[in-house]
């Protein structure tokens, strides 16, 4: 991940233009009064879902950097100092070593890939994982298919069966040692870390193999086996099958969170792609982040017994390497609790069928499972819910130990809406008075703050969050895309525009992207696609740098497996497919803008004609009239040459 993505993605759009515009939202996006011209009637849209802005009285839009140098004066490099200071990102130089760094880190990718590889070869034709084959298709009722799609495996009870194949390649011991695919003991014997197992390859975002998880199926110890803590697997960081539910998720507007990798792979089967599974005993912010950003709404799917009584009120620290259901659900509410006050998140739990497993539930009856889903109810309901039944409300004393133990919940709600509901409820609930409720809370407050005070006092500060990573969203990955292509040939630039032109379309130009870096390398490419070197700007030519060279050659790959998986046989480096995926993307890219200048224009209609200002209401008009011509020849443009691509 680039600097620039990292920042991106540790920081909220609506947060950081929150401090200077005063947003109000509308639907699923922001609106406010111009920062950059004077207007009397709000036109100023924030859109969380792809973490980009567009001022329609002024014409500025972009990203959050894009926002913060219009509106300080800065350069794009005092704007990522700033910004990597806000969200904790240290800013390194792109030195020799860091250079080497990088380039080590994508061995261990490749390595990792390869592995893959081998490994689902086995599964498929080796005599020794037919029991492994057997175990999937007739226990997990898994399908040739999805055995296929998620590149499900089986390692060789050899101690150096992987090893010696990856050698053969290239690959040197001390690369497979960090990239997790070899022990070595206390005398210094190197071997295969999984060997007679189930592998399951682990991916991030964006869809890279940065690691394993793996189930024995001889009843051998340990049942369960992850990868260890590398330069590239983090669980902390990863969801699994974010990188093929990000699409549903989008789109549903619900990620639903299971705690098994294969519970997700029976979903997906199962038509049910919005849902992924944690990676370890508690969910963290960094993982609850990066659902928010695609979703309106989390749901928790958790087992009816785990997440009663005993989950609830125990802290779940040990670590569980696990591929399916475990007794109890290694899930912290308290934390969830601040977590979503934090996200502004709509968290949900959902109570399975007890005894039954989600991959079970939608194997037998899909209906139950969306039913499940469906229900799920606000997670500080559930709490209290699950708290109160752990004593009896009609005895004295342990009516207020039960209002003790329900404080913390109830002061971690920042939302005061949803406080005072909770307020309500619980007093219900308890059989007390909202009076003496309130009087507690208060009192828990004041309590809370003295104690914070005494602890800044005395204790050194605390390292900024480390956030999360977060996939970038449809804006920022399309963009870097087309220019990870463009890269490789800029004078696809050229077709590019000819193609837009006769969709009717305007030709490409830096107000395309949102990032001000990428239309720093749109600029650059551009000039070299004329032949021209040009002057240098505040920033130089040094963008690559900006946004990690080693990113957009590494985006170009994935895309590039991406397409050999949608369309078997096609050449990625055929001049011809690559001439047509760089118009695709462009057309995806103006299909975006399009549709989110519509959806905020029907906003603006909405409001000029709720205020009575008919001069407004012809202006929004004609730029929705604008708005949904270019939707519609990006759309027709797209039909004619067929949507499939890197990036839907």
């Amino acid at each position: 991940m680039s600097v620039v993505e990292e920042v991106r993605s540790r920081l909220d759009i609506v947060e950081v233009i929150g401090e200077y515009v005063k947003l109000t939202r509308v639907g699923r996006n922001y609106r406010g009064f111009s920062p950059f011209k004077s207007e009397r009637t709000p036109s100023f849209f924030v859109f969380p879902h792809t973490q980009t802005f567009k001022d329609f009285s002024s014409g500025e839009q972009g990203d959050v950097f894009a926002f913060v140098m219009k509106k300080e004066g800065w350069t794009f490099r005092e704007a990522l100092r700033e910004l990597a200071r806000r969200a904790g990102v240290q800013l390194e130089e792109q030195t020799p070593e860091r250079q080497r760094a990088q380039s080590y880190e994508q061995r261990l990718r490749e390595a990792l890939a390869e592995a893959a590889a081998y490994f689902h070869r086995l599964l498929l034709s080796a005599p020794q994982a037919q029991p492994c084959l057997r175990y999937l298709r007739e226990k997990r009722h898994l399908t040739d298919e999805t055995i296929a799609k998620w590149k499900l495996g089986y390692s060789l009870a050899d101690y150096h069966a992987l090893s010696a194949y990856l050698t053969e390649r290239g690959f040197s011991s001390q690369e497979l040692l960090d990239a997790g695919l070899l022990v070595e003991n206390e005398a210094g014997w190197r071997y295969d870390r999984f060997r007679g197992r189930l592998m399951i390859p682990i991916c991030d975002a964006r869809g890279q193999v940065v690691g394993f998880g793996s189930r024995s199926l001889d009843g051998s110890e340990p049942k369960y086996m992850n990868s260890p803590q590398t330069a590239l697997f983090d669980k902390g960081q990863l969801l699994f099958g974010l990188d093929q539910a990000r699409n549903a998720i989008r789109s549903a507007q619900v990620a639903v969170l299971v705690e098994g990798y294969m519970d997700v792979i029976g979903c997906h089967q199962a038509g049910f792609t919005n849902v992924v599974a944690g990676m370890g005993t508690s969910l963290t912010e960094a993982q609850l982040s990066a659902l928010k950003r695609l979703a309106g709404r989390i749901v928790l799917a958790l087992d009816a017994d785990a997440a009663g009584a005993r989950a609830i009120w125990r802290s779940l620290d040990v670590a569980r390497e696990s591929l399916e259901r475990t007794a109890d659900i290694g899930f912290d509410p308290r934390g969830a609790i601040r977590v979503q006050s934090r996200l502004n998140a709509d968290l949900r739990v959902a109570l399975l069928p007890e005894g039954k497993d989600p991959d079970e539930i939608v194997l037998e009856s899909p209906e139950t499972w969306s039913a499940t889903v469906d229900k799920a109810r606000p997670i500080v309901e559930h709490v209290l819910e699950a708290l109160l039944t752990q004593y009896d409300v009609n005895d004295a004393f342990q009516k207020s130990q039960a209002i003790k133990a329900a404080l913390p919940i109830l002061l971690d709600t920042a939302d005061p809406i949803q406080r005072d509901t909770y307020v309500q409820y619980l007093a219900r609930r308890a059989k007390v008075s909202e009076r003496s409720l309130a009087q507690a809370i208060q009192a828990a407050e004041r309590s809370a703050r003295t104690r914070d005070k005494s602890q800044t006092a005395t204790s050194p500060a605390q390292e900024p969050n480390s956030g999360g990573e977060r996939r970038p969203q449809t804006a920022w990955a399309l963009e870097v895309h087309l220019l990870a292509l463009i890269l490789k040939r800029p004078e696809l630039i050229f077709d590019v525009n000819a193609a837009l032109t006769r969709a009717g379309l305007t030709v490409l130009g830096e107000e395309d992207f949102t990032n001000p870096a990428l239309r720093q390398g749109f600029r650059t490419l551009y000039r070299a696609a004329l032949g021209e070197r040009g002057s240098a700007s505040d920033d130089g030519d040094d963008w690559l740098e900006m946004i990690a060279d080693h990113d957009l050659r590494g985006n170009a790959a994935d895309s590039q497996d991406t397409a050999r998986a949608l369309h078997q046989g096609v050449d990625v480096e055929d001049p011809n497919w690559q001439r047509e995926e760089a118009i695709r993307t462009a057309l995806r890219m103006r299909l975006n803008h399009a549709e989110r200048d519509r959806l905020a224009l029907s906003a603006l209609i909405e409001e000029a004609t709720r205020i009575g200002t008919p001069g407004l209401i012809r202006q929004h008009h004609a730029q929705l009239s604008l708005a949904l011509s270019r939707l519609l020849y990006a759309q027709k443009a797209l039909h004619l040459r067929g949507s499939a691509g890197a990036f839907d």
